[in-house]
C-alpha cells in the first residue's frame, strides 16, 4: 500500500541519495559538464530552520518518490508564503497509476496546513507532466531557459 508522509531530511538522506541519482540521470542537462553534487549541509540547515518541506511516497516502507519544496514568504510578495518545489520524483515503475496525482494532493494538503498560499512547480521539458498539472488545476505561468556558458 502506498503511503504519503512528511519526513525530515536527516531521517531519509541515505535512502534518498540513490533516487536523487536516478532522477538526475533521467532529467539532467549538460551531464558531461555538470555533475550531481547536492550541498547536503545546506539542505540539512534548511530543514533544521523549517524552510524545507519533504513529503515522501512509500510502498511498504520503501521510498518510491518525493515532493521537496522550499517554503517561505516570497521576496516579491512578502505577505504570502510560497512553496517552491525543488525536486519532484516518482520511480518510473509507479508512474502509470495514480501515485503522482495522490502525491500532489497530499503535498497540497500538507503545505496548506503549514500556511502555504501558492505552490510553484518546475517541470523539465523532456519530462513535462502538463496533463497532470491541468487535472490538478495548476496554471502554466513561466518558461525557464538554460544555456551552458562554462568552459567547453
Amino acid at each position: 500500500m502506498i503511503e504519503f508522509q512528511e519526513e525530515a531530511l536527516i531521517d531519509i538522506l541515505d535512502e534518498l541519495k540513490p533516487l536523487l541519482t536516478e532522477h538526475w540521470e533521467e532529467i539532467a542537462l549538460y551531464k558531461d559538464k555538470i555533475k550531481l553534487s547536492p550541498d547536503y549541509e545546506r539542505y540539512l540547515m534548511a530543514d533544521d530552520v523549517g524552510v524545507l518541506h519533504i513529503l515522501t511516497a512509500r510502498d511498504d516502507e520503501k521510498l518510491i518518490g518525493y515532493f521537496i519544496s522550499f517554503v517561505q514568504p516570497h521576496v516579491h510578495y512578502m505577505d504570502n508564503t510560497f512553496a517552491i518545489n525543488d525536486v519532484l520524483f516518482i520511480h518510473p515503475s509507479y508512474r502509470k497509476g495514480s501515485v503522482g496525482y495522490k502525491l500532489f494532493k497530499h503535498a497540497e494538503k500538507s503545505l496548506k496546513a503549514i500556511g502555504v498560499d501558492v505552490i510553484m512547480i518546475h517541470a523539465k521539458v523532456k519530462r513535462d507532466f502538463k496533463p497532470l498539472m491541468d487535472k490538478l488545476g495548476y496554471d502554466r505561468t513561466e518558461y525557464v531557459y538554460n544555456k551552458y556558458i562554462g568552459d567547453e
